[in-house]
C-alpha cells in the first residue's frame, strides 16, 4: 500500500533526518499513491543502505510501505570518504584533447575525454570575447561529461577565471549542479601549465570528479 497517510512535505522532512541523506522529493500519482522517492545523499553509505533506512522510516513514522524499487539514491561526496563503492563501476575522466577554432567573432570549443576506455566529446559555440571564451572550454567539457552521467543531472556554468596565488596562475570555475532533487555547488580548480584552456577544463574536471561517479555504459 503507497497511499499517502500524510503530506509529502512531512515524509520528506523525515527521510532529510536519515545519515547521509541531503535531499529528498517524492512523486505521487493523480490517486495520491507514491511513484517515486529521489534521494541526494552524500557518499559513504552504499546506496542499498539508504534505501532500506527510507523504507524503515515510513513504516515507523507513517505506516507507509514503499517498494524499494521506487527509491532512486544518487550520490555526492568527497572521493576521501570510505565506502565509496558504488553499484555500477566508475572511474575518473580525464582530458584528452582541445581546440578552439573561431570565425568572424565567433568561437567554437571542443574538447574530448577518456573515462576507462570510453571516449566522449562535447562542444560550445559563442561569442569570442576573452572571457567568453573560458566559459566555452567549461560548457564544452560539461557537454563531454553528458554521456558518462546518463543524463540524471544537469550542470550549470556559474564563473570562469584565471587569477593568481603565490606567483601561480590558477584557473577556477564554480558549477551548479541540478538533480531532481535540489542543487549542489561546485568548484575546482588548476593550475595554468603552459595552456589557460587546459587548465580551464582540468579544473572543470576537478570540480566534478571531486563529487561524482561516472557509470560506464557497457
Amino acid at each position: 500500500m503507497s497511499e499517502m497517510p500524510c503530506s509529502i512535505q512531512d515524509c520528506e522532512q523525515a527521510i532529510k533526518q536519515i545519515r547521509s541523506v541531503m535531499a529528498a522529493r517524492i512523486n505521487v500519482n493523480y490517486q495520491g499513491e507514491i511513484e517515486e522517492v529521489h534521494i541526494l545523499a552524500s557518499s559513504g553509505r552504499f546506496p542499498k543502505q539508504i534505501a532500506r533506512d527510507v523504507e524503515s522510516v515510513l513504516i515507523a513514522q507513517f505506516n507507509l510501505q514503499i517498494d524499494h524499487k521506487k527509491i532512486s539514491v544518487a550520490q555526492i561526496g568527497d572521493e576521501e570518504e570510505e565506502g565509496t563503492l558504488a553499484i555500477m563501476e566508475s572511474t575518473r575522466p580525464r582530458l584528452v584533447g582541445v581546440t578552439l577554432g573561431t570565425v568572424n567573432g565567433m568561437a567554437e570549443v571542443k574538447v574530448e575525454l577518456l573515462t576507462g576506455d570510453k571516449h566522449t566529446k562535447g562542444s560550445a559555440q559563442g561569442p569570442s570575447s576573452s572571457h567568453n571564451k573560458l566559459r566555452l572550454f567549461v560548457d564544452a567539457t560539461l557537454a563531454a561529461l553528458s554521456p558518462l552521467i546518463l543524463d540524471k543531472f544537469l550542470f550549470v556554468t556559474e564563473d570562469v577565471g584565471i587569477t593568481q596565488l603565490a606567483k601561480q596562475q590558477i584557473a577556477l570555475v564554480s558549477i551548479t549542479l541540478v538533480a531532481s532533487v535540489g542543487e549542489q555547488s561546485l568548484t575546482g580548480c588548476a593550475l595554468v601549465r603552459n595552456d589557460d584552456r587546459e587548465a580551464v577544463v582540468k579544473a572543470t574536471l576537478d570540480a566534478v570528479n571531486r563529487k561524482l561517479r561516472f557509470p560506464i555504459k557497457r
